[in-house]
């Protein structure tokens, strides 16, 4: 697990050494620009090699981390390398991560539909039984999805309900009448004695209501 957790922390190292110009070009990569791009897991295992205290195959996870399940990823060259667990748990981590997260030159989808996407990987990008757990663990509505209640008012989930996943439990960030709250209210859409707050309507575009989640999360008001 420690390694698994450095090999997450450490797979887009590469990047460090990819120009900043490519990194945040906010629109279409150039072919020239892409090849440079897909450089940074090479660059990146050279570097974890390079470290000192490192197990040797993080470097292979970092190398790996876009070969996809079917190899078809790159390096190309590096496709004969041997399955490996980690490398497929950091991809799946790392496709959730890219589908969700505003970036200059995509608008995110909301983690509900990002779970949909990555199931249609399954076999071929992704391996298809750690997507599955992946989901079974995220649950119906994962921590960062905006939700709109019965109630009108738009709250955000910041923990799953193990007792019933359709009734997360949420941090209200707008009300019924439609006004940001100063400070998020923590709220249990089910109570302790079964008793029902709100039920979750519909799964809301955080940008419509110009809420940015990840620096929301980052922030810990979550």
């Amino acid at each position: 697990m420690r390694d698994l957790g450095i090999s997450g922390q450490l797979h887009d190292i590469g990047k460090t050494m990819i120009p900043k110009e490519i990194l945040n070009k906010p629109g279409k990569l150039s072919s020239d620009e892409f090849d440079e791009m897909k450089r940074h897991p090479e660059l990146g295992s050279k570097i974890i090699r390079e470290m000192e205290g490192l197990a040797p195959h993080i470097s292979s996870v970092v190398l790996g981390h876009h070969l996809h399940y079917n190899r078809s990823g790159y390096p190309e060259w590096a496709s004969k390398l041997p399955f490996n667990q980690m490398i497929d748990i950091i991809a799946i981590a790392d496709t959730y991560d890219a589908i969700t997260t505003l970036r200059v030159y995509q608008h995110p989808v909301n983690p509900r539909t990002a779970l949909n996407e990555m199931q249609k990987l399954e076999n071929t990008i992704l391996d298809g039984t750690i997507v599955q757990r992946f989901v079974e663990m995220m649950g119906n509505y994962p921590v960062g999805t905006l939700v709109r209640l019965d109630t009108n008012e738009v709250a955000i989930v910041y923990r799953p309900n193990p007792l019933d996943e359709s009734a997360p439990l949420v941090r209200i960030l707008i009300d019924g009448n439609g006004n940001r709250l100063r400070a998020p209210r923590e709220q249990a859409l089910i109570g302790p004695d079964g008793s029902c707050y709100a039920r979750i309507v519909t799964v809301v575009d955080p940008l419509l209501k110009n809420i940015d989640i990840g620096r929301f999360i980052a922030s810990g008001h979550y």
